[in-house]
């Protein structure tokens, strides 16, 4: 199970939102504490707006960091430690040297509900928090279930023209062969040979034999965010792979020819 605290100034609406959110919805992966580093009560209408979405409230104070740190370890009896951090406001960020251990620190500046009259800016932050959430988990989850890829690596491949257009071709195609590559770029089979070795060191390509013929695909172990990067990449950039596509269907296909 991992642990996610949540951080803002007065923990009254934006942070206990967020633990609701996530013990409720997300509790088979993840449970979640919140704290403020000047704590003034939960708002009402933060209670009211959970129960108007379906949650419950029991359970929520509003506490310092070192009330809820006194709380886990007399829970566990162990020091308490957070996988995760994220602070909701600019001024919880700003006081890092109060923050407890954790592994991973995130920052998602959110406006305080509590500063307005109404319940408007509370449905707005709560959608913000779903939106937030549900990625933050998705990337999340299990992190021993994919590959652990740095990302400078990654970005590293995306930063060369010619790497970043293998992985688009492949992305798009599935999996080619060197010779299809080499037809598809217009560049000679031992350059492409290094930059698909370069690609398959820092583990995005994989490859399977079909007969005398080895074809590259993507490792299928990829973390998520590196292949929603890709895909993104891709669909942001839709005539960034004109031609070398191009070549890859007249090669198939010789008698295809372009008109105007």
């Amino acid at each position: 199970m991992l642990s996610v605290l949540f951080l803002c100034t007065a923990n009254a609406a934006r942070s206990q939102l967020a633990e609701a959110l996530v013990n409720q919805r997300y509790a088979e992966h993840f449970v979640a504490y919140s704290a403020g580093t000047q704590p003034k009560g939960i708002d009402p209408r933060t209670i009211k707006h959970l129960q108007a979405q379906g949650l419950s409230s029991s359970g929520l104070r509003s506490k310092t960091i070192t009330e809820l740190e006194q709380d886990i370890q007399q829970q566990t009896q162990r020091p308490a430690l957070f996988n995760f951090i994220i602070t909701l406001c600019d001024s919880a960020k700003q006081e890092c040297a109060l923050l407890p251990n954790g592994e991973a620190i995130l920052h998602w500046n959110l406006p305080d509900p509590a500063s307005e009259q109404g319940m408007a800016l509370f449905e707005q932050v709560f959608s913000e928090l779903e939106l937030r959430l549900a990625e933050f988990v998705r990337f999340n989850h299990n992190p021993q279930a994919a590959l652990q890829i740095e990302a400078i690596n990654v970005f590293k491949q995306f930063s060369d023209n010619t790497r970043l257009q293998i992985l688009m071709l492949i992305e798009d195609e599935q999996r080619l062969s060197v010779n299809q590559l080499c037809t598809a770029l217009e560049v000679s089979q031992p350059k492409v040979s290094r930059h698909l070795a370069l690609l398959r060191e820092c583990q995005l390509l994989s490859t399977t034999r079909q007969g005398q013929q080895v074809f590259y695909h993507l490792n299928p172990l990829l973390p998520e965010w590196v292949a929603q990067t890709l895909s993104t990449t891709r669909v942001a950039n839709p005539s960034y792979i004109n031609q070398p596509l191009a070549r890859i269907r007249q090669q198939a296909n010789p008698q295809l020819v372009n008109q105007d």
